[in-house]
């Protein structure tokens, strides 16, 4: 590595990578790093994060298994960033847990998980938290009121539950299109005095009131709807911005999703439009694109259960016109397609709070999330805004 180079190019190597990594890379002593962090104001914060879970499903079941396995660290595959501002992902304990199904109320929270669709990977211990049982709302419909086998069990008084967990963060999880739910947590969150982070396509971080409210409390909102690590939205933009980058015209595109689980079968039944219409958008306009791009989920098929298959299809024009087209099948697990985002979210969420940051925090909300408040940007660009963030230079 060149002997020149700038103290935010350390601080955003050492995002990732360990002080003896940083040492080798940019052929400095430990020193010289300690010195960089210190004229910095760097803090490194080795506290646990602690986390409320809303809707304890595969997406949960793959987060909570995840920050088992890589306690060993033994190795770092799947993860996007092994350390964010000191955090590994696990330092996150999740503290707290609600769900609404029988198969879950009332049992410890490596029990629970072992009823999703997506089986265990990884041996879990015996878990201190007891799924708790939240408000069911609008969080089930006839056609997955069999598979959610709905708990007969009164709610618990949950912001009293998120105080006494001593709760910093809560995440929600619960299903597309459960709106009354999805809202209802977000003021219960605000009320138990936490950090919301809206994994759903329900308008959250992008609804004005909310992001007021959050704001005037000194609290991050983070959101809306999740985007997966390698899914097809993440792989349509990163397509697309290769072909744009290589001169191609962008004539049309579609990328649909076929789908088991519960959340495919909510997505159908009440949210495919919303789903469509907010990956369709956070796909073109985050490139810029002037052409018709439709993304979605296009049916769900039971026996496929965690699965997702994505069929991505692109027709471009390159030099003198001539037809470039383009056709890929992804294949992914649901549930864990979205555990590396989360990990990321969740550590970059309590960085929000050390820093006393409020209201919608658009840096984190357009790294990982289809629909932020502010508007998508291409991934290149969002990770910048979201390593910027960490180290304290907020646009």
């Amino acid at each position: 590595m060149n002997s020149k180079f700038r103290d935010d190019e350390v601080l955003r190597y050492l995002g990732s990578h360990t002080y003896n990594e940083a040492m080798e890379h940019f052929n400095i002593s430990r020193m010289t790093v300690s010195r960089i962090k210190k004229r910095n104001k760097v803090q490194i914060m080795p506290q646990k994060i602690n986390l409320a879970i809303i809707g304890v499903g595969n997406a949960a079941s793959a987060l909570i298994q995840g920050i088992e396995f890589y306690k060993a660290r033994n190795n770092n595959i799947g993860l996007l960033h092994p350390t964010l501002a000191g955090y590994h992902i696990s330092d996150i304990e999740v503290v707290s847990a609600f769900d609404i199904s029988a198969k879950k109320v009332g049992k410890p929270l490596n029990e629970a998980i072992a009823a999703n669709e997506f089986v265990l990977q990884v041996a879990m211990p015996t878990s201190e938290v007891k799924v708790q049982m939240g408000e069911i709302l609008d969080g089930v419909i006839d056609e997955t009121r069999k598979i959610i086998n709905p708990s007969e069990e009164k709610p618990v008084n949950i912001v009293q539950e998120l105080k006494e967990s001593l709760a910093e963060i809560v995440l929600c999880l619960l299903p597309s299109g459960a709106t009354k739910a999805v809202e209802y947590y977000a003021d219960i969150a605000l009320s138990a005095g936490c950090a919301f982070i809206n994994a759903t396509p329900t308008t959250i971080a992008g609804n004005k009131e909310f992001a007021r409210k959050y704001h005037d409390a000194g609290l991050p909102l983070i959101g809306d709807d999740l985007q997966d690590q390698f899914g097809a939205t993440i792989v349509h933009k990163m397509i697309l911005q290769q072909m744009l980058q290589q001169g191609v015209h962008i004539k049309e595109s579609y990328a649909l999703d076929v789908g088991g689980g519960a959340e495919s079968l909510n997505t159908i039944h009440r949210s495919r439009k919303l789903k469509r219409d907010i990956k369709s958008k956070t796909v073109a306009s985050s490139l810029k694109i002037d052409a018709p791009i439709v993304a979605g989920t296009s049916d769900y098929v039971p026996h496929m259960g965690n699965a997702r298959n994505s069929m991505l299809w692109i027709v471009g024009h390159g030099f003198l016109g001539s037809e470039i087209v383009m056709d890929v099948k992804i294949q992914t697990q649901d549930g864990p397609n979205g555990g590396a985002i989360l990990a990321d979210i969740i550590r970059a969420t309590k960085i929000a709070l050390h820093q006393g940051s409020s209201g919608s925090i658009k840096e984190i909300s357009c790294y990982g999330f289809k629909n932020p408040p502010k508007g998508t940007l291409n991934p290149k660009d969002a990770a910048k805004l979201l390593a910027d963030f960490v180290l304290g230079m907020k646009s």
